[in-house]
């Protein structure tokens, strides 16, 4: 694993020159093949998804069929099988890569090159290579092909002879790889969105924002199990050996999100030794132990990942939202029972000035209360930093038409860091979760 992480993030640093590289020009030939992801549960071995090697240790697929954790999960080139270490999807949840074991090492496999950044492909000079359940490979072609714009990215639709599943490639005629199927086109028969190379690369730097902070992949300290589901982990370290101290320090537990610049540190000699927590969906975390004088400012020398699967969207009692957005109040007058106005424009001013606030409003069908849900807000900077508020959801007859209610910025902690370490400009993007379901997310951007 440690391996494949300092290789993924070498090709990372290069893929400037690997993007823009041809089959001709780098000598690749067209003995590359999709790789196949399994899962293995009571004796059973199933097809999961296509997976198009990435760099040794390490392939790309779509994140639509992936299960929501790499227990049990295997990856395949056809010959060899190993095991999947981790699941790390971009911001979007489009594309994911997958880690695997390369402890023991085997015939290094061929790839397929990158086709030019931005080129553009027809259907005449493109062809689908995809995988049946069974894990085998083969090929089908496409009828018509054009640009799709969506949220900002570009994609290729394309109509193809037959009905593919997302992970399949797409291949141009002299073997480069033109893009990777992520999601069908509902509805409308053989029809599928592919992410092109641009798009890919993209993706998987906006993954890598979260490996690049993590030095090495530490090996699990034993005795420390972690469970998660959906968004919520459970960390337990009863069984753990405790690392030893001197008489002037402390041990704490260490929670590190990969992207962050700041740590969450817990007490570790607890009587229980256990500790459960919601975590912001489509995030790399790491977590061990650290001995300590003052509270730890560097992740664990030896941890265990978790990879937070990205969030389904809300839909329980027919949710769905009608506004979420910031909103501008006084203290004085919200405490008189005045909702905040929500503003069209955000300002660093205006985040600065306490009299932000997170405001939503939402319908949903319920014939009695039903509480107890964990809420989670979130604001994520243009660096990939990312501040979470956590509480509890209720859903109440008496406001299921319209459930409006909103929170200080600055009362939940949420503007705490960038208050004192600046706002950089960019788009900033929050999002509340109910269950580990998305409710609703946004987008403001501070020139």
């Amino acid at each position: 694993m440690r391996k494949a992480m300092l290789l993924f993030l070498a090709v990372t640093m290069a893929l400037g020159v690997f993007s823009c590289a041809s089959a001709e020009e780098t000598g690749e030939t067209t003995g590359a093949d999709l790789f196949g992801i399994w899962e293995t549960a009571d004796g059973t071995r199933e097809w999961v998804a296509g997976a198009v090697l990435f760099s040794e240790g390490v392939v790309i697929t779509s994140s639509a069929l992936l299960p929501e954790t790499a227990d049990n999960l295997t990856v395949s080139d056809g010959e060899n099988t190993w095991a999947a270490k981790a699941v790390i999807p971009d911001e979007t949840g489009m594309i994911a890569m997958v880690f695997y074991d390369i402890s023991e090492k085997t015939a290094e496999k061929e790839k397929w090159p990158f086709l030019p950044w931005g080129t553009t492909v027809s259907a005449a000079s493109c062809r689908i290579r995809f995988a049946d359940d069974t894990g085998r490979t083969d090929s089908c072609g496409v009828l018509a092909a054009e640009d799709f714009h969506m949220q900002g990215r570009r994609f290729l639709l394309l109509t193809l002879t037959e009905q593919v599943k997302p992970g399949s490639a797409v291949l141009t005629e002299d073997g480069s790889l033109a893009g990777i199927v992520t999601a069908e086109w509902a509805g409308e028969g053989c029809r599928v969105l592919a992410l092109p190379t641009e798009e890919i690369i993209r993706s998987l730097q906006d993954a890598a924002a979260l490996l690049n902070t993590l030095p090495v992949w530490g090996n699990a300290p034993e005795g420390l199990k972690v469970t998660l589901e959906k968004n919520r982990v459970t960390i337990d370290w009863k069984e753990m050996a405790l690392p030893e101290k001197a008489e002037n320090e402390q041990l704490y537990m260490v929670l590190a999100d990969m992207a962050n610049n700041y740590l969450n540190c817990y007490p570790a000699e607890t009587e229980g030794r256990t500790l459960s927590l919601v975590l912001t969906p489509g995030r790399l975390y790491a977590v061990g132990p650290v001995v300590a004088a003052e509270k730890p400012d560097d992740i664990p020398e030896t941890f265990e990942t978790i990879s937070v699967p990205q969030a389904k969207q809300l839909t329980d009692y027919g949710f769905h939202p009608v506004l979420t957005a910031i909103a501008e109040g006084t203290e004085e007058s919200v405490k008189e029972g005045n909702a905040p106005s929500p503003v069209t424009e955000v300002t660093e001013e205006l985040l600065r000035s306490g009299r932000a606030y997170f405001y939503s409003c939402s319908a949903y069908q319920v014939e009695k209360t039903t509480g107890d849900k964990t809420l989670l807000v979130t604001l994520t900077d243009p660096n990939g930093v990312n501040y979470a508020y956590g509480s509890t959801w209720v859903y109440m007859p008496e406001c299921m038409a319209e459930d409006i209610w909103y929170l200080s910025l600055k009362e939940m902690g949420l503007t705490k860091g960038l208050d004192r370490n600046g706002y950089p400009a960019g788009v900033y993007r929050m999002a509340y979760y109910v269950d580990g379901d998305l409710a609703d997310a946004f987008e403001f951007e501070l020139k």
